[in-house]
């Protein structure tokens, strides 16, 4: 006799996952390859932004260059590297790299925002933090990597603000500093949304793989039923043909039914799998 079903563990297992080893979505690990290019991408737009602050730099020449121009190299030479290595990507090294241009990026406006809302009469506040904090929500390599960069551009531009700023500069900006924690939390938001949709796109491949191991299972267990009908109906008929036979040898045919009621046992257990195979497969 069959003491314990053991399928019955394994199709528990599979049917009822443990719900304390799935990970947060604020834990989802985007692949090598997408957090590589998020990194190559954010040294790009630095780059080519620090092109266009310079250009802006020289139109105030109370203004120096040197910061653009240093994160302009610094975001020009991350960008060769991980253009370089892009065929053996890591994660741990886009965001080392990401860290660093934003860095960069923050130091920048740090220097230079002061300097713009004294010299330029027509300056809008923290154009460029509040762009930061959506461009991270879009091309950051990790969750606490980007929510770390969001917090950097918006809160750089607030202690700035309420800080250093003087005060005729703080009542000329109007609306402030309301709008850059607006942009801070839209870019959290957006954050969010794109790790959440990260995760459900890696819950999607899970229980894809999930269906195809159910359904490789259920072929095999298909096919041992298959083979084990053979089988059973011959014991079943030399069984038969044995008691009516004038020497029935009961041993020989007690053995017999202990082997053929395994077979039933097990034949039962593989048509209540299967009834339940589709079922599982949709979940």
């Amino acid at each position: 006799m069959i003491a314990k079903d053991p399928l019955a563990a394994n199709g528990d297992a599979l049917s009822e996952p443990s719900s304390d080893r799935r990970p947060r979505f604020y834990q989802v690990r985007l692949s090598e390859r997408d957090a590589w290019f998020g990194a190559t991408v954010a040294a790009a737009f630095n780059a080519l932004g620090m092109l266009f602050q310079i250009a802006i730099v020289r139109r105030t020449p109370a203004i120096s260059e040197k910061p653009e121009i240093i994160s302009a190299l610094v975001a020009l030479i991350l960008f060769i590297g991980l253009f370089a290595w892009r065929k053996t990507p890591s994660a741990k090294w886009a965001s080392i790299a990401y860290s660093a241009t934003t860095v960069s990026v923050v130091t920048v406006l740090l220097l230079t925002n002061l300097q713009f809302a004294v010299l330029e009469k027509n300056w809008v506040p923290f154009q460029a933090n509040k762009l930061g904090c959506l461009i991270a929500a879009m091309v950051a390599p990790g969750f606490w990597v980007g929510l770390l960069s969001i917090l950097a551009y918006c809160l750089s531009a607030l202690l700035q603000f309420e800080f250093f700023f003087p005060l005729e500069i703080r009542l000329r900006a109007a609306g402030e500093p309301w709008p850059i924690l607006a942009f801070g939390l839209a870019g959290v938001l957006a954050l969010i949304y794109r790790f959440r949709r990260a995760y459900l796109e890696h819950e999607l491949a899970r229980i894809q793989a999930q269906n195809l191991v159910i359904r490789r299972l259920a072929s095999i267990l298909l096919s041992i039923r298959d083979r084990m009908n053979s089988p059973l109906q011959v014991i079943e008929l030399s069984v038969e043909l044995l008691r009516n036979s004038s020497q029935p040898g009961e041993p020989n045919l007690d053995r017999i039914d202990r082997s053929m009621n395994n077979l039933r046992e097990i034949n039962s257990m593989l048509i209540r799998y299967e009834r339940d195979i589709d079922w599982q497969a949709r979940r």
